[in-house]
């Protein structure tokens, strides 16, 4: 079995090496379908640049396509959703807000035991030390597991990248500022202009955040990888984290919040957003049969429809069946025959999501609220009824509920009869379209499409590889130099020692003065 790994790496490596394009290094450990999809829009653009890709990921594809080489790191999965410490999205969605904050953590450990178990690293570590790679991109979101990798190949120029918005930590890999008096953390539902006792909340949310993290998430996770004999000697995760030298985050403000960002951080939200293909056949012919429209359904690639439960299901079965004069088109991941399935319902394990929202017919999304979801219906003005479950799809529909884009269903404590009627006031009310429109005018008035903006930045980094001048010095001076707090006690201090001079001087003034009126009494 060695030597077939060994075979199979050398075969890779005359493969890359024979062409005569920029090697890229994908470190894509984040198990989840969402991430790759994102990812991938932006490699397989690279690779039709005539860069030449080695992806380690859990995901693969299985269409062999030019440039790209996937090892894939096949014991992640299972991992995450069968092992020991298997992630259960169901009761992380009723989790508060801290227990929430320790699962986002959990998972990242488990996607590394997953890794490390997985043969997949043997096949890339296999390479030799000397293999020269011009670039690595890696996805940050859920901790530093394979940047062993990085320093393996002599640490080239590095790029992190995510599609999850701007997570609270991009501050430790390339400095800059969080600001909790206007930014809300990720799970909660705040909007920008948040009172009191809603800040407050915000940053001791943030600081158990960045504590939790930097104190116990990347040490353990250091020690972890540093349990594998190839990682013995490699420097602190926590340290190689911060040689990114440039960020490409899933953000734009037409969506997310507006906040102050580094030089060096690029916002290329709904950089998935490809032009629109055309649909098979039956699904158009179907869509176009409704006589009002059609509404997809869809609760994304880590929630399954189908894990909703039965009651659930048949309740979601009955309100369908109640809207005779729209086409319903479902994401259902299970077989359907157990149930009694709508004439005007079509359930499948995978539809076009972003050609289906291109369509005019489409009226309506019901949707997790994901990031990319929401991207999408934006992009393409289509309203959302949001039915929430984890980490910042909150965030996402408490946006779009007050932008007056999209209506909430609890799907814990969901009935037929509301599902109905959140429906209906959606489809009902031409305002919700409208206001979508006005967001999708603005997402889309950009200089430049968001993969262009990636790609012209990719480039840059790689004919500039040592640049530093749009690094944020914040990195390098720590937060309490940053934050400017040793000058604020400075003032402090100055300004108390201010404070007591002057009262020590009234005091001496205040005893003279009363003193010789005394001694006049006296006599």
């Amino acid at each position: 079995m060695h030597r077939i790994i060994k075979i199979f790496t050398y075969l890779c490596i005359i493969g890359i090496s024979g062409s005569n394009g920029t090697n890229i290094l994908c470190l894509m450990g984040v198990p989840s379908p969402s991430h790759h999809i994102w990812n991938r829009v932006l490699m397989e653009a690279l690779a039709s640049k005539g860069f030449n890709l080695t992806i380690v990921s859990p995901d693969i594809e299985t269409t062999i396509k030019p440039n790209l080489t996937y090892i894939h790191l096949e014991e992640t999965y299972h991992t995450i959703h069968d092992g020991d410490g298997a992630i259960d999205f169901y009761e992380v969605a009723q989790e508060n807000m801290i227990k929430s904050m320790f699962s986002f953590y959990d998972y990242g450990f488990a996607m590394c035991r997953g890794v490390l178990k997985s043969k997949g690293l043997d096949v890339i570590l296999n390479y030799p030390n000397d293999f020269k790679f011009d670039l690595v991109l890696y996805d940050f979101t859920c901790g530093p597991c394979l940047m062993g990798l990085y320093h393996k190949f002599g640490q080239p120029p590095l790029i992190g990248v995510t599609a999850f918005n701007i997570p609270p930590y991009t501050v430790d890999l390339i400095g800059g500022h969080k600001y909790p008096a206007y930014i809300p953390y990720y799970t909660l539902t705040y909007d920008i202009d948040m009172n009191f006792f809603q800040r407050l909340k915000n940053v001791l949310i943030y600081t158990a955040d960045s504590l939790y993290r930097n104190y116990h998430f990347i040490p353990t996770t250091d020690e972890l990888v540093r349990s594998h004999p190839a990682f013995t000697s490699i420097p602190y995760l926590g340290e190689l984290d911060k040689n990114v030298m440039l960020m490409l985050v899933n953000s734009h403000h037409s969506v997310d919040f507006p906040e102050p960002i580094p030089q060096n951080m690029i916002q290329v939200g709904g950089l998935q957003i490809t032009p629109t293909k055309p649909l098979p056949a039956d699904i158009d012919a179907f869509i176009r049969s409704g006589k009002k429209g059609a509404v997809l359904f869809s609760l994304g690639t880590n929630i399954l429809s189908s894990d909703l439960g039965y009651e659930r299901i048949v309740m979601f079965l009955d309100a369908i069946r109640q809207f005779p004069e729209y086409k319903f088109l479902w994401k259902f991941e299970a077989d359907p025959t157990n149930f009694n399935i709508p004439e005007n319902l079509m359930m499948r394990r995978f539809f076009p999501q972003n050609d289906i929202l291109a369509h005019s017919s489409v009226k309506l999304f019901i949707t997790h609220a994901g990031l990319l979801s929401t991207h999408e219906a934006t992009w393409h003005g289509v309203p959302m009824v949001g039915i929430p479950f984890l980490a910042d799809q909150y965030r996402n529909l408490e946006k779009s509920l007050r932008a007056g884009v999209a209506e909430r269903l609890v799907i814990w404590t969901v009935t037929t009869e509301q599902i109905v009627q959140t429906i209906r006031k959606v489809l009902d009310d031409p305002l919700y379209q409208q206001r979508m429109l006005e967001k999708s005018a603005l997402f889309r008035d950009q200089l430049d499409k968001p993969l262009d903006r990636a790609l012209w930045w990719i480039d840059w980094s790689l004919r500039h590889p040592n640049a530093k001048t749009i690094q944020s010095p914040a990195l390098h001076l720590g937060w309490f130099r940053s934050e400017l707090y040793d000058v604020k006690l400075f003032v402090l201090f100055v300004c108390l020692g201010i404070a007591v001079l002057a009262r020590c001087v009234y005091r001496i003034l205040v005893v003279s003065s009363i003193k010789p009126d005394e001694a006049k009494k006296q006599n």
